[in-house]
């Protein structure tokens, strides 16, 4: 009954038939920035400048699409076709 188990045990190293396998490590860190401070503008031109490209709206397009918001005076304004006045 042993001998059968001695004789399983005998067979070549199974190490020998896998492969190597190559490991490659990066840190978590090694794309890290450190912080650093940014101009600050008046809030007043900050504002005007979210109204020029479209105010929120065009923040949340350029996250859904990923092309960056257009900063420029001769985009269309959205609400030229809207005629002032109330009801009659």
């Amino acid at each position: 009954m042993f001998a059968g188990v001695a004789a399983a045990q005998t067979t070549a190293d199974p190490s020998q038939n896998i492969p190597a396998v190559q490991v490659e490590y990066k840190s978590a860190l090694s794309d890290f920035q450190p912080y650093t401070d940014q101009t600050i503008q008046s809030w007043s031109e900050a504002n005007d400048r979210v109204g020029r490209i479209g105010g929120w709206r065009s923040y949340a397009k350029e996250i859904a699409t990923g092309e960056a918001v257009k900063d420029a005076s001769d985009a269309p304004d959205p609400h030229s076709g809207h005629h002032g006045g109330g009801k009659q």
